[in-house]
């Protein structure tokens, strides 16, 4: 099930379910979800409602607070953060997901899929992976016309892409815009580049994308900035050559978005993003330009080449050795 459609239905009334499974890498979406089943279903919070940390806590605990009865309240509801049952646990939770709670909502909230859960025929599972470009252009769209503020669409979405399509980002950016605009202003381009701060992931995400389509200009104006926003050559050869071999890895292993995520140690969707834009190189080009970027490296940790001036030669051997 959507977000949205999880959303929409709780409230205009539909009827709960038992358990909820929130799974997904947006934070926002998660937490979200929960506050949405608790402002319909909580009119005493502090008396029936309870969180626990997968973590630390055992099941036993879990289902004492699960079947307790609620307090001047239709429901009572038990929030668990990352819980992936074990072996010991999932015999017992399957008992409890086929007869649970008429008066409980229990809701889980997991980062990291867990097959076990969604297999559960009680267990609602609600998408909280982030949203495409397009959707979270049409959110922020939304919340400042709700303000009484004017967004184009293609400014939206440059808001979503500056936030790395993260929705506890991308609110509070929202934010921000809205009371710099005011009510009855418009939000330019020039207001997102000046106030919504791009972190250095994204800039090299858009300089390796710009190679990729041989916008060169584009690319090296991206390094340019960076340089003016404090970044060293050294720093910048380290980065591109960790996304460059990110890229390379991702290409040649054949592994699914999942399981590049846990590999390399990021978001589900970067590791998406990864996969698709190593699309845009050859895997020679790619193999090149990681050598391109240790050497690089080592003669600038070595003392026997100019940081700036390294870094500059290598961006242009990669740009037009055929590399892209």
């Amino acid at each position: 099930m959507k977000f949205s459609e999880f959303k929409n239905g709780i409230e205009t009334g539909g009827k709960p379910s038992a358990i909820y499974l929130f799974e997904g890498e947006d934070a926002y979406f998660r937490e979200k979800g929960l506050q949405v089943l608790k402002s319909r279903f909580l009119s005493e919070p502090s008396l029936n409602y309870a969180v626990f940390d997968g973590g630390e806590t055992s099941f036993g605990e879990l289902l004492s607070s699960v079947t307790a009865y609620p307090f001047m309240s239709e429901k009572r509801i038990t929030a668990i953060r990352e819980f992936y049952p074990k072996k010991e646990t999932a015999s017992e939770f399957t008992v409890f997901a086929e007869n649970p709670s008429e008066t409980g909502i229990l809701v889980i909230m997991n980062e990291k899929p867990c097959d076990y859960l969604k297999k559960i025929k009680t267990v609602c599972t609600v998408d909280c992976s982030k949203a495409d470009t397009a959707t979270l252009a049409r959110w922020i769209k939304g919340t400042c016309r709700a303000a009484g503020v004017e967004i184009q669409s293609e400014t939206a979405a440059n808001v979503a892409v500056y936030c790395l399509s993260d929705m506890t980002r991308i609110s509070t950016e929202t934010d921000k815009l809205i009371s710099y605009a005011g009510k009855g202003g418009t939000i330019t381009d020039e207001d997102v580049k000046i106030l919504v701060p791009q972190d250095a992931e994204h800039k090299i995400y858009e300089m390796t994308d710009y190679i990729g389509k041989k916008k060169f200009d584009s690319a090296l104006s991206v390094i340019s900035d960076m340089l003016g926003k404090g970044e060293t050559p050294q720093r910048i050869i380290l980065s591109v050559y960790n996304y460059f071999r990110r890229l390379l890895l991702s290409a040649i292993s054949g592994k699914t978005p999942a399981q590049l995520a846990e590999c390399f140690g990021i978001k589900e969707f970067a590791a998406a993003k990864t996969r698709e834009q190593a699309k845009m190189f050859r895997m020679r080009s790619l193999k090149k330009a990681v050598d391109a970027l240790i050497d690089a490296d080592y003669k600038i940790k070595s003392g026997t080449a100019d940081a700036d001036e390294t870094m500059w030669i290598t961006v242009f051997s990669i740009m037009t050795d055929g590399v892209a």
